[in-house]
């Protein structure tokens, strides 16, 4: 998960550079607007939150279930791969935007909900991945083994990933703009 994760980040960056002027322009028009109603205290959080929950828990359950089918390591690594693509790409929008200032904000959107949100996600697709060769192993090489304690872990780490996920999504919603606030009104 370290390489898929190095490899997704570096890809998010290089996908930044290569895209054309006028894909830049929206990306650079949606941070704009970002940092502007962050600024002016006009972002919707009950709908941040609600967004941010929906998307993280889409992505720990469906690690979670593609970990208990034989077809489901490729599709972990992809989903796992998507996340820290766009954790690349975002730290690369705002540093091409805003320079120095832009890896100060880029590490105040990541750091730390989103680098935690990393961190599970790994964790569950490790997991998921473990839980998936045993399972094949089990299917194709006929072994009888006891999932029961396997499938407890399994749905352990789920419920700790969820607890860490809402975590992390109150602390993106709610915490996370107060300090692009905080910094936006230092730069000035």
């Amino acid at each position: 998960m370290s390489i898929v994760s190095i490899i997704g980040i570096i890809s998010g960056i290089l996908f930044f550079t290569i895209l054309k002027d006028a894909d830049k322009e929206t990306v650079y028009n949606s941070l704009e607007t970002f940092l502007t109603n962050v600024n002016n205290n006009s972002l919707n959080y009950s709908l941040g939150l609600r967004s941010n929950l929906i998307v993280n828990l889409m992505y720990i359950i469906l690690i979670w279930l593609l970990g208990i089918s034989i077809i489901g390591i490729p599709i972990i690594i992809f989903l796992y791969f998507t996340k820290v693509f766009v954790l690349g790409f975002t730290i690369s929008s705002f540093t091409v935007k805003y320079g120095i200032k832009g890896i100060l904000y880029g590490l105040i959107y990541i750091f730390p909900h989103n680098i935690l949100n990393i961190v599970i996600m790994a964790i569950l697709s490790i997991y998921s991945i473990i839980y998936s060769f045993r399972l094949s192993d089990s299917f194709f090489k006929k072994d009888t083994i006891d999932f029961k304690p396997i499938i407890n872990t399994h749905k352990y780490i789920l419920l700790i990933s969820i607890i860490g996920i809402l975590l992390t999504s109150l602390y993106g919603t709610y915490i996370m703009p107060w300090s692009f606030k905080t910094v936006l009104n230092l730069l000035k």
